[in-house]
């Protein structure tokens, strides 16, 4: 009765939205949007506290940047004891939960709609030099502070080290940031998909422009309830799982199979392709560098042939996990202590 139960909840929870996940679990949250300099409307989430608590106002105010295909309810699927907000919100914390241009809580624009190509002309540059100073500088303006904690996962990173290589300003607004599985150097990943999607780079990034496949789109209902019966938690090694490790690299000890049908609820939330294309790109060049239109066109964008590269100088000491196959050590150890 117990497995029923649990998988009854876990099957639930795979459809609520971010504010129905802590609401549910008696967090208060509150929803606010905020517009990019170039037209994107975004979606933040705040948690302010539980119960008749409320967050320490001594506290700085802490900042969670979700990764690729991924959303603002990355930090709380885990449920509270566990997922990162509930714990930092339990210390009296002011938790922030942003989302990026894209994903299913922020494809909004003011001229553009998600049916056009326009819409999903960017890559985490654009992330990088639009959303994120606008989620920093909404975020301190509404908690009156100066300085905020980050923390980002993945992605969460990236658009973090080129911020503060594209806008060096903004290493002042950041008391501390911290990194989990940062992505800058790629040439090293042990992701079994991106190796193909390396390998194949050319044709891919043809076919998806002659067909305007401009979006990886997040995972309908419908899957979900077939992901019921291919994806049974009583077996480890299901279909779900290994779809997961093609994506990721193999890794049984971090992935809880009872998770996983909530996490395809998830994930993908969401993002342009020209996101996927420009993380390729970096493995395959071996450099952190702006996106790569080819030759010609690099010339009308950039005034050269190649990409400007990003420059890491003014980047701070940053705490790097372990266990994400995107990276390995001698990726990590180009800009971590």
């Amino acid at each position: 009765i117990a497995i029923s139960l649990l998988a009854l909840l876990v099957k639930l929870e795979a459809f609520l939205s971010t504010v129905e996940l802590a609401t549910k679990y008696g967090y208060r949250i509150a929803t606010h949007h905020i517009q990019t300099d170039d037209g994107f409307l975004l979606e933040l989430h705040r948690i302010t506290g539980s119960g008749s608590t409320m967050y320490d106002k001594r506290l700085p105010p802490v900042l969670l940047m979700h990764g690729l295909f991924a959303s603002s309810a990355d930090w709380v699927l885990l449920g509270p004891g566990n997922a990162l907000a509930y714990l930092l919100s339990d210390m009296g914390y002011d938790v922030w939960l942003p989302n990026v241009r894209g994903n299913r809580y922020s494809r909004k624009h003011i001229s553009y709609t998600p049916n056009m190509n326009k819409f999903w002309d960017f890559s985490w540059h654009e992330i990088a030099t639009y959303d994120l100073p606008a989620i920093i500088d909404y975020t301190l303006n509404v908690t009156s502070k100066e300085k905020l904690h980050y923390i980002g996962h993945s992605q969460g990173t990236t658009v973090f080290f080129v911020m503060c290589s594209e806008r060096p300003e903004y290493n002042e607004k950041i008391l501390l940031a911290q990194g989990l599985a940062p992505i800058a150097f790629m040439e090293h990943m042990n992701s079994p998909l991106l190796k193909v999607m390396v390998q194949n780079l050319d044709a891919i990034s043809t076919i998806a422009d002659f067909f305007s496949l401009n979006e990886f789109k997040p995972i309908p209902s419908v899957v979900l309830e077939v992901a019921k019966y291919l994806c049974p938690q009583s077996k480890p090694d299901n279909l779900c799982v290994n779809i997961l490790f093609q994506i990721t690299g193999a890794n049984p000890d971090q992935v809880d199979p009872k998770m996983v049908q909530l996490l395809l609820g998830h994930i993908p939330a969401g993002s342009s392709t020209k996101q996927i294309l420009h993380f390729a790109q970096e493995v395959r060049s071996g450099l952190f560098q702006q996106y790569d239109y080819g030759k010609l066109k690099n010339m009308f964008v950039y005034n050269q042939p190649e990409p400007p590269v990003y420059n890491l100088s003014e980047l701070w000491r940053l705490l790097a996990s372990t266990m994400d196959p995107m990276i390995i050590c001698l990726s990590r150890r180009m800009f971590c202590g």
